[in-house]
């Protein structure tokens, strides 16, 4: 039975009891924001300055929740909360993302990333959530964390072993700001205004680390790379737009799985598009990964 969204108490919002599985509509659009996610790491990956990639792709979305946010009710105390809690997390996403990027392959460092999200956030939820696993759910999980090894196995040299670890440290931060965003959404009478304000904040915030790090030339950086810049914003402002709006309909572990077949798209266009070597053992390794995220769904 779908939990009520928006009225309930704060234990309510953490304990109550969401849809199992989503309704197709829903599984199709979370398949849909798998691969504007896949689309938007790789233009991360090649670009010039990921600083700068990630800051345009950010504020991109800050821009396009603008108007949104008018229209919509306030998010509430409780969904500013939760906001604020998700964007902390993002800068430090972020921040791992594109140093995992900076020392390794996207073909490699994509799975490892986002498969290690799933178990996370299954554990997650049933921990902070109520959102109990059962055998399959499990079995689902160490699928994940099979794929996951054999992509780590066989790293060589320091500067692909550091990309490893950035990806893991990834992969810990979707898993946590997974759990913040599927409480905000649920948190709120309308998941699109949580949405709306989640993306603003994180834009400003991330504008604000890049203006700290980079100083003033972030910014004639960034007007370098708005054409592509904007096209990725949009489809990691789309997507996961979708992905929120979906955990606030239906158990989160269960989305975050869903979205994870994603690896398989990055894993090919890693490895043919941007010709990486290991194109059998990556994308066999991710297609397990898929596998088991598949199942945690089932």
């Amino acid at each position: 039975m779908t939990g009520r969204l928006g009225n309930g108490s704060g234990a309510q919002i953490l304990t109550g009891h969401w849809s199992r599985l989503l309704e197709p509509s829903l599984v199709l659009a979370v398949l849909l924001s798998a691969l504007l996610h896949a689309l938007w790491n790789s233009f991360v990956k090649v670009g010039q300055d990921r600083l700068v990639s990630v800051a345009v792709i950010c504020a991109t979305g800050g821009v396009l929740s603008a108007p949104v946010a008018l229209l919509m009710p306030l998010p509430g105390l409780a969904g500013f909360g939760f906001a604020l809690l998700s964007v902390t997390t993002h800068v430090a996403y972020y921040f791992c993302l594109v140093n995992a990027y900076r020392f390794g392959d996207l073909s490699r460092v994509y799975p490892l990333a986002r498969g290690l999200a799933p178990p996370l956030v299954a554990i997650g939820a049933a921990l902070v959530a109520g959102e109990r696993l059962d055998v399959h759910e499990v079995l689902g999980v160490a699928l994940v964390s099979f794929g996951i090894a054999s992509l780590v196995v066989g790293a060589r040299g320091g500067a692909e072993r550091r990309g490893l670890w950035f990806a893991a440290a990834t992969g810990a931060t979707i898993g946590i700001y997974t759990i913040i965003d599927g409480l905000g959404g649920r948190s709120v009478p309308r998941a699109l205004s949580y949405i709306a304000w989640l993306n603003m904040f994180e834009g400003a915030a991330v504008l604000i680390a890049a203006r700290a790090r980079r100083g003033p030339a972030v910014w004639s950086a960034m007007r370098v790379a708005l054409p592509k810049g904007v096209v990725a914003g949009v489809m990691a402002t789309v997507g996961y737009g979708i992905v929120i709006y979906a955990m606030s309909r239906g158990a989160m572990a269960h989305v975050s799985a869903l979205r994870e077949t994603s690896v398989v798209i990055a894993a090919l266009i890693g490895t043919i598009v941007l010709g990486e070597p290991g194109f059998a053992t990556r994308v066999a390794a991710a297609t397990v990964v898929a596998a088991g995220v598949v199942v945690l769904n089932s």
